[in-house]
């Protein structure tokens, strides 16, 4: 078995993101870390990415991204490990999008 595919999670988005990433709002994603996690959404879904990140690929400081009802931040919730079949999401403290 590919360990791949034992590392698929969900990531979900909120409602005024999904324009960003063709009307989703879940987003299937192979990745054992946040950081990576982050990383296939810049490839996949750039627009997504941009709204989520700065461009040196921190979370920006209106994004909350919870893992396992966990709000994670800063360089150490990057490296967050997630779990295969895990959620993450994604809200907005504020909407500036």
């Amino acid at each position: 078995m590919d360990l791949e595919d034992q590392e698929t999670v969900t990531l979900r988005l909120p409602s005024t993101l999904s324009a960003y990433s063709g009307g989703k709002s879940q987003i299937m994603l192979q990745a054992a870390t946040v950081e990576q996690l982050l990383g296939l959404l810049h490839e996949r879904h750039p627009l997504v990415w941009e709204r989520l990140c700065t461009e040196q690929g921190y979370i920006r400081e209106h994004v909350k991204i919870f893992v396992n009802n966990q709000l994670i931040s800063g360089q150490d919730g990057l490296k967050t490990h997630l779990q295969p079949g895990q959620e993450i999401i994604v809200l907005p403290a504020k909407f500036n999008i």
